[in-house]
């Protein structure tokens, strides 16, 4: 089990499925971090509108820095680049699969629907790699997604609450019945140390 030294190092992805608000807030803090992110969407749109967004948030903290890989490489590997941005640690994609495979979080942050949540989380468990940590950002239980995956130890759901001044959020993380000590302190480090949402 990893020491919570070992905890605060990592993870150095974070996968977002859903171009949304949620996501973004989450995105643009761990870009700044320097994390890796890959951001999943059916919506090309979204997915540009998105990128944008983060460019002009982080993305002078990145000016001067190489561009991203090469386009016909991040075509083959699945993964797609707005094509102006100077985030190098962005990645956005339209497959689930491509975009949990490498991760060490696999956060959903679509609109609560409990059929295509289940559906979701039975793609994490079989496309995750060892060790990944599952996350919910919605109202739906925990345990009604961690159920239908063999590690109902690495489910936890997050509530994220704007502060009063809105430019702030509250972070709760919702354990499940089976959650672990060890998926609760690596969510604890990545969102109330690493990424620097207040914790209730």
């Amino acid at each position: 089990m990893p020491n919570e030294d070992q905890l605060t190092e990592s993870p150095k992805t974070i996968a977002l499925i859903g171009a949304t608000r949620i996501g973004e807030q989450i995105a643009s803090r761990a870009l700044r971090c320097g994390l890796n992110v890959v951001i999943d969407d059916v919506s090309d749109a979204r997915l540009q509108a998105i990128s944008i967004h983060l460019r002009d948030v982080v993305g002078a903290q990145h000016r001067g820095a190489p561009g991203p890989q090469d386009q016909s490489d991040s075509l083959r590997s699945g993964f797609s680049f707005a094509a102006e941005s100077p985030i190098t640690n962005l990645s956005l994609t339209q497959s689930v699969e491509s975009a949990i495979r490498a991760a060490d979080f696999l956060i959903d942050t679509l609109p609560d629907d409990l059929e295509v949540k289940l559906e979701l989380f039975t793609l994490f468990d079989k496309f995750a790699k060892p060790g990944a940590i599952f996350i919910t950002t919605g109202s739906i239980p925990i345990d009604d997604l961690a159920g239908i995956t063999f590690c109902p130890d690495r489910c936890v759901a997050v509530r994220l609450t704007p502060a009063p001044n809105g430019d702030e959020c509250t972070v709760e993380l919702v354990s499940g019945q089976q959650t672990s000590s060890h998926t609760v302190a690596a969510c604890s480090n990545l969102f109330r140390r690493s990424l620097a949402f207040r914790g209730e």
